[in-house]
This record gives C-alpha cells, structure tokens and sequence, in this order.
C-alpha cells in the first residue's frame, strides 16, 4: 500500500505548478527573441555616431544639417509613440513588430542606397515610427503578458540587448565602413535584422490567448472573481494630471527631462569630436562600445541605487556621476579623462533612464503614471531632438565643441538641483488639497 502511495496522481496544486514552470520557460524564450530585437535594431539606432564622418565627408554637408537629420527620428518618433501606443492596446502586438522591423530593416537598405538629403531626412523619420512600433512599447506589452512575478526581471534583460547591441554593431559597423564604405555599413545593419529578427518574432514572439490564461488560473475559478472584485476597489495612490500639473515637482521633472534631452547632443557628434582630438575611428568606435557597456550596467543596477537611497537622492547621485561624465569629456585627449567619461558617463546615462519613472512615482504617484510620462517624456524628447542640431551649429560656428561640452556640465547640474528640489508624493498631496477651492456649503 505504501508503494502504491508513491505513485498517486499529481493533485491540482502540482498541477498548477508544472503549467506555471512550461509558461515561463515559454516566456523566457520569447524574452530572448525580444532580446535579439533589441540588440540589432536598437544597436544599429544607437552605432550611428561611426556613420557621421563618412556621411559628412561624401555629401559635404555642416555638422548642423546633418544633425538636423538625426534628429528627425526623435521627432517622428515622440509624434507617433500616442498612436504606436493605442494600436498596441487594439490589435496583437506580434503584428506591429513584424512590420516595424520588416520596415526597419528594409529602410537601412534604402538609406545605403540614398544620395540626397532629403532621402536620408524621410528614412531617418521612418525609423523613428518604427523602431518604436517593433520594440519598446508592443515588446513591454507582451513580457508583462507572460510574466507576473519576475516582470521587472523579464524587461530589464529584454531591454540591455539596445545597450548591449549598441556596443556590439558598432565595432561591426566601423568594420564594415573600413571594408566597403558608409553604403555598405548600412546594409550590414540591415541584413541581421531582415534574416534573423524578422524569423525570431514570426516563429516565437506571441501574447497568451484566453485558454492559456485560463489554464493558468485553472482550480482558481472561486478565487479569480473576488481577486477581481477586490482589483476594482483597489485606488492607486498617486494625483490626478489635473493635479500634478499645479505641483512643484512636475514641472522640475519637465525641466530634468528638457534639459537631460539636450545634453544628449554629442551622441551623433561622439566619434567626428574623438576623431578631432586625436583618435583612429577604430579607436573612437572602441570607445562608443565600452560605453554602451557601462549604459547596460547603469540600466541594471540605477533601480537598486534608487531602492536603496530613495528615487531622488539615487538619481541626484546618478546626475552628479553624469557631470563627472561630462568633465571627462571636455579633456577627453587624456586617457584618464576619457576613462572618467566612459565609467561615470556611461553609468549614469543607463541609470538616468530607469530612475526616472521612479522619481514620478515618488512625487506624483501611480494613479495617472502612463500620462505623466507622456506628457513630461515631449520636453525630453524635443530636447533629443534640438540638442545634436545645436550642437552641430555650435562646432561649425566656433571650430570646437567645447561650448557644448560645458553647457551640457552645466545642464546636467541643473538637472540635478531640479530632481533635488522635487517634493515627496505625501507634501505635493497635501498642499495640492490645500490649494483647492472649498466646497460650497
């Protein structure tokens, strides 16, 4: 009879378990497809300093009409993200990211081919409605589709592939532009995405359907409506737009947001400034990767910084590391200053962007969080994309990007004393109630 025991049937809650074990190796596998997604369509977005001295020196173009284009996908980019946003809620997400990588993929075909700018003006836009519509928000809507416990886990690694690529396909683009020029750099962008993303979101990438979910909860079916019920009367804490936009601490984001936006000027001008100084391009392009090495740790480790100290004392800290960046970075002729801006910069600029969500939430709350980031992700957005046109018109006035270089130690200051002078959510609560009129007797 003991042996007999041994062997009884898997009871419910066994069950339960070995389902919940199949659908996160599932989901695990459609993280890695995601990974992949990132790395090569966000890499070949963020190696694209190594094209701006070739493409400037075939065309003729200044510095500030060529950062005029690569400034377009920010701006298309920002434009579309409400409506990449609401189709993703309206129809499955596989399906905007087949297309949006198929059409990024294509459009760096088209861009090895252009010969004029306003060619690589409306390609530059496409990408930035579709890099958008085959990553970030349909990729962030599927992962929390397939995962409940570890969520934060799942995106994170997702997400470090755009770091992680960045590093990569710039020394393979460099490679590339050594071999056969900025025509074929392009196309070697475009082929991994074409021949092995594309495959990887058709073949694994999904969203779970009704039956699975329900699968998943099944032996649950008394439990799901009162987790409901409960659900429903559930009021995240948190102020409502109206409410936030008469805060101090919104506006201090809004300002953070602008001014961090801009100090993103030297992105497209990294390489033609190392190259100014003294560098090969080999060398400069070696120096992008490992900085992109350390943005991947800054995005892994900014939120246990944040945790550990509070959101706006971690993110005054990671902006305070950013003007170290920036130090580094005006003497950058010296290796040593160079390792700084390398180190603290690349850090930071990982950190900045998983602390940010964090510093809202701390002062403004859950309740209308997707809003608030809209509205305060426009002022970083139009700073992204004016700060590279700037800076483009600085060089070509002055012959240097030094001005640039120490406006943006100075933006980055402010943004620290804006994050700094941010209220926590209980004080804004409190005097926004006390600003509010009294209700008629």
């Amino acid at each position: 009879m003991a042996a007999l025991g041994t062997i009884r049937p898997p009871d419910e809650f066994e069950l339960g378990k070995s389902n919940m074990t199949q659908q996160e190796r599932h989901g695990w596998i459609i993280v890695g497809a995601i990974f992949a997604t990132m790395f090569f369509i966000w890499g070949g977005i963020n190696c694209g300093a190594v094209f701006f001295v070739p493409v400037l020196n075939h065309f003729g173009w200044t510095r500030a009409r060529l950062s005029v284009v690569l400034s377009a996908g920010w701006i298309t980019g920002g434009a579309a993200g409400p409506l990449i946003g609401w189709l993703a809620d309206r129809i499955n997400p596989k399906k905007m990211m087949v297309t949006g990588a198929a059409v990024t993929g294509l459009a760096w075909f088209a861009l090895s081919r252009a010969t004029s700018f306003a060619e690589f003006l409306a390609i530059n836009g496409l990408f930035g409605i579709c890099v958008g519509a085959s990553t970030t928000i349909p990729s962030s809507l599927v992962i929390a589709n397939w995962f409940e416990q570890r969520r934060g886990l799942a995106m994170g690694i997702a997400f470090s592939g755009g770091t992680l690529g960045g590093a990569a396909m710039t020394i393979v683009a460099n490679y590339a532009i050594e071999l056969g020029g900025w025509r074929m750099g392009y196309a070697t962008l475009a082929m991994p995405i074409i021949f092995v993303v594309v495959p990887l979101i058709l073949f694994f990438v999904r969203t779970r359907n009704a039956a699975e979910t329900g699968d998943a909860v099944e032996g649950r079916e008394d439990a799901q409506p009162r987790a409901q019920s409960v659900a429903r009367t559930i009021d995240l804490p948190g102020l409502e737009v109206s409410q936030a936009t008469r805060t101090r601490s919104f506006w201090l984001i809004c300002s953070a947001q602008l001014l961090g936006g801009l100090t993103l000027g030297m992105g497209p001008h990294f390489v033609a400034y190392l190259s100014g100084i003294g560098y090969t391009p080999t060398r400069a392009a070696t120096v992008v990767s490992l900085f992109f090495l350390m943005t991947t740790a800054g995005t892994l480790l900014g939120g246990p910084l944040a945790d550990r100290f509070s959101a706006r004392w971690g993110m005054v800290t990671t902006y305070i590391l950013s003007s170290l960046g920036m130090l580094g970075l005006m003497e950058a002729s010296h290796p040593i200053a160079l390792a700084i801006n390398i180190l603290a910069g690349g850090f930071a600029a990982g950190a900045l962007a998983v602390q940010m969500p964090l510093v809202m939430i701390e002062s403004l709350g859950l309740k209308r969080l997707g809003s608030i980031m809209g509205i305060t992700g426009i002022f970083f957005t139009f700073g992204a994309a004016v700060g590279p046109i700037a800076t483009g018109r600085i060089f070509d006035s002055t012959g240097s990007y030094g001005i640039a270089i120490a406006s943006f130690f100075a933006m980055v200051l402010m943004c620290a004393v804006a994050i700094f002078g941010c209220r926590p959510l209980d004080r804004e609560q409190g005097r926004v109630a006390a600003s509010a009129p009294p209700l008629p007797l």
